[in-house]
């Protein structure tokens, strides 16, 4: 709970390391950055459920469990998913400052509820129903340029298939070229954002005055492409719908919040859905066993052909294996709140302005929440019914992943295809890890065979093994 009859502790009595001489923190901040996974369990066991990073710094907390995860994401008036600090050195009025602040999971309070609720009709279930065709395409398209022998990297053709169905789904173009224009400028803009953080300044050849001016330049297009959706009446692609969308006093998304949320949703859909149909497929050719009862169970429903809409809620077994693999790699190891007002939060005090970081992944792993927390058990989600704050893959309350539907359709989709077309086998003795972007490093060779349903399990090295059993 938040709050308690108990009278709180001061926050310099939070547990937590000792800041290291001279860094402080910053050599913590760079183990947890290059160890993620090792790091956040080494805080919860070492120092309990509320700790902070350094002790000298109780302006930055983490708090783990399902507990706590309630308190911070139920609590969206206490609790920010942003604060005014993160874009105090964003020039105001400019394509940047807009992209920037347009984004459902930055927004708090009445302007998050009001987007967010004229973004629902892009994200309904009807509407949902309407890009199936789109992701079968795609997905065929991409399986017939594979051939039978090759040795392909799973994670990038991974990362071809999510980014081409963003394509279709999100703009609906038949022009390819100004499809690759707008697909170019959002990876150009993304790259130069990072790079120009760590130096906000606005002078010529810095990657921030790129940022500034490619911002502009994506913006200006988009607006044209909003025009032209705006006059558009049988179209079902997404921009189309939330170009259109109105509440019941006819009020629309303007343009700057509608170019905003479309690039929010394109730098996240493709490389988080892409990233969870990497790590299923992994853990699919470790549990040979798991992938033959998978493949019995689309051979009796869907004989070789895609599934309809109306077949996914038909595959128990498929829906288990992409919840069991969203639990052990789930789209974001952390996430974090700010503290509007002085509160309390697990027995302690907090000051306005506190950053609280929850994960994830840990309360994935909690052996109280779940049997054999490493193992990967898909028929656990035949029974299992966890509550919203301890299976939160797509977040929880407010701020839950609008698109989380579509994210679903589309792992069952290409799952579906292309188990039932191809059997994949790893590389043997690969050394594999984890970014902190939940990527696969260095990647993820397999070798393409037609399904013949020769399941073997292939040894692997590295990191991986600290974070799964079995395998």
């Amino acid at each position: 709970m938040v709050t308690d009859t108990a009278v709180p502790r001061p926050r310099s009595s939070l547990p937590g390391p000792q800041g290291l001489p001279l860094l402080g923190a910053k050599m913590h901040l760079l183990q947890l950055y290059l160890h993620p996974f090792v790091r956040l369990r080494e805080l919860y066991t070492t120092y309990g459920d509320i700790v902070v990073l350094t002790r000298n710094n109780p302006m930055l907390v983490f708090a783990f469990g399902p507990q706590h995860n309630f308190s911070l994401l139920s609590n969206p008036d206490l609790f920010y998913a942003s604060s005014e600090k993160s874009f105090e050195k964003v020039p105001r009025g400019t394509a940047f400052t807009h992209i920037l602040r347009n984004n459902l999971q930055h927004l708090d309070g009445e302007p998050h509820q009001r987007q967010r609720h004229l973004m629902m009709p892009a994200f309904h279930e009807r509407q949902i129903v309407n890009y199936h065709r789109d992701i079968v395409e795609q997905t065929q398209s991409l399986l017939d340029s594979w051939g039978i022998g090759r040795e392909l990297d799973l994670a990038r053709e991974m990362q071809r298939l999510t980014q081409n169905v963003v394509d279709k789904t999100l703009f609906g173009l038949a022009d390819d070229e100004k499809v690759a224009r707008l697909r170019a400028q959002i990876h150009k803009l993304t790259k130069v954002m990072a790079l120009g953080a760590g130096l906000p300044i606005d002078f010529p050849g810095l990657p921030y005055r790129q940022a500034l001016q490619l911002a502009q330049k994506f913006a200006t297009e988009m607006r044209e492409l909003i025009e032209q959706k705006r006059g558009q009446a049988e179209a079902t692609d997404m921009l189309t719908v939330l170009s259109q969308s109105h509440d019941e006093v006819g009020e629309k998304l303007t343009d700057d919040q509608v170019i905003g949320q479309v690039f929010a949703f394109y730098t996240t859909a493709y490389q988080t859905i892409a990233n969870a149909l990497t790590w299923t497929n992994f853990l699919l050719m470790q549990h040979p066993h798991i992938l033959a009862n998978l493949l019995a169970e689309l051979d009796e429903k869907l004989h070789g052909a895609p599934p309809t809409s109306a077949q996914l809620s038909q595959l128990p077994l498929l829906e288990g294996v992409i919840k069991e693999g969203l639990r052990l790699f789930p789209p974001a190891i952390i996430g974090k709140r700010i503290a509007m007002s002085t509160c309390e939060l697990g027995g302690y005090e907090l000051a306005a302005g506190t950053t609280i970081v929850y994960s994830e992944f840990l309360t994935h792993r909690l052996p109280e929440l779940y049997t054999e927390p490493n193992r990967f058990r898909p028929e656990r989600w035949l029974t299992l019914e966890p509550s919203p704050y301890e299976y939160l893959p797509f977040s929880a309350g407010q701020h839950r992943c609008i698109a989380a539907p579509f994210a679903m359709q589309e792992l069952k989709i290409v799952l579906a295809i292309m188990l039932q077309r191809y059997r994949l086998a790893l590389r043997p003795n690969l050394k594999l890890s984890v970014d902190f972007t939940m990527r696969a490093k260095p990647g993820m060779p397999v070798r393409i065979f037609a399904q013949d349903r020769q399941f073997k399990r292939t040894p692997v090295r590295g990191p991986i093994l600290d974070m799964l059993e079995g395998i």
